[in-house]
């Protein structure tokens, strides 16, 4: 039971989008006029955690076979490394589907079929009857929403029922920020698949331009994100100043450790976790200290 119990939270892979779900999850409830900690937004960060493992388990399960033919990513896998046997990672994986699925329909009508409709992307992006993340462009696509936009809206309409206010440019953000982040792992793992003759965008566009294509995503992404945070001015000014000190401290050690003989690629992927875990420290303090403040009446605002 122990072995299993420990296969399963392999399985999720939570250390690859814990902290991207809070950025997301809390600047959807932000843009639909969320104030402080509440219920709805609890309820919407689980759902989100919930469906994003639900798509990186089910992802694993459908790749085992496949994963136990790469000496890079056979033990990653549980069930490849024969941790878990298939049948118990695939109750795991619909269990954690159908809860997120009933913590989706707490938050309303709207949240609830934004969230079956992320899950069933989450299922068809793997799946090996249709595996859309072996079709070059669109898995951009469907991952920028699995992984970001279908994070954001079912905690956006948590709090509203219709598209106004300061929503696009924060979800354009965070869409284009998650393209960049999918291409930016093809290119990290392109010489592996080549060889095992993956298809999906770089492995179509080649390095040279898949590197161009994830600079040009990059930083429309960071544009639009600039936008939201300087024009709409959706986030205060003390949650903006906490951050930038937060990801001056997070941002250091990397730089200490960059080598030369080190490409873009793992130059940037140093120092893209702490940035996400700066980020996502900083929006839960600009939802935990309102809370705080009203709580205990410290007369902060």
């Amino acid at each position: 039971m122990k072995q299993v119990f420990r296969g399963i939270l392999k399985l999720t892979r939570f250390d690859e989008y814990v902290w991207f779900v809070i950025v997301t999850t809390a600047f959807g409830a932000a843009a639909g006029g969320a104030v402080g900690v509440d219920g709805r937004i609890l309820v919407a960060l689980i759902a989100n955690w919930l469906a994003v493992g639900f798509a990186f388990m089910i992802n694993d399960v459908e790749d085992a076979d496949d994963d136990a033919l790469n000496p890079a990513k056979i033990n990653r896998n549980p069930v490849s490394a024969g941790i878990l046997s298939p049948r118990a990672a695939y109750i795991a994986s619909y269990v954690t589907a159908a809860l997120s699925a009933l913590m989706y329909a707490l938050l309303g009508t709207i949240p609830f079929i934004i969230g079956l409709l992320s899950l069933l992307v989450g299922f068809l992006y793997s799946w090996r009857g249709v595996r859309i993340k072996s079709m070059p462009f669109v898995d951009l696509i469907v991952h920028c929403m699995m992984l970001a936009g279908f994070q954001f809206l079912p905690a956006y309409f948590a709090y509203t029922s219709s598209l106004s206010g300061p929503w696009l440019w924060p979800f354009l953000a965070f869409i284009s920020i998650s393209m960049y982040g999918e291409l930016f792992n093809e290119l990290r793992d392109l010489a592996g698949d080549l060889q095992a003759g993956v298809k999906h965008t770089a492995s179509l566009l080649g390095e040279r331009n898949s590197k161009l294509l994830a600079n040009v995503l990059l930083i429309l992404g960071v544009a639009a994100l600039i936008i939201t945070l300087f024009v709409v001015q959706l986030v205060p000014v003390w949650v903006l100043i906490l951050l930038a000190a937060m990801a001056v401290i997070v941002i250091v050690p990397p730089m200490l450790r960059v080598r030369r003989s080190q490409n873009m690629v793992q130059v940037q992927g140093s120092f893209q976790v702490p940035l996400v875990i700066a980020a996502a420290l900083a929006t839960s303090a600009w939802f935990v200290v309102p809370w705080l403040n009203g709580l205990l009446h410290l007369g902060l605002f």
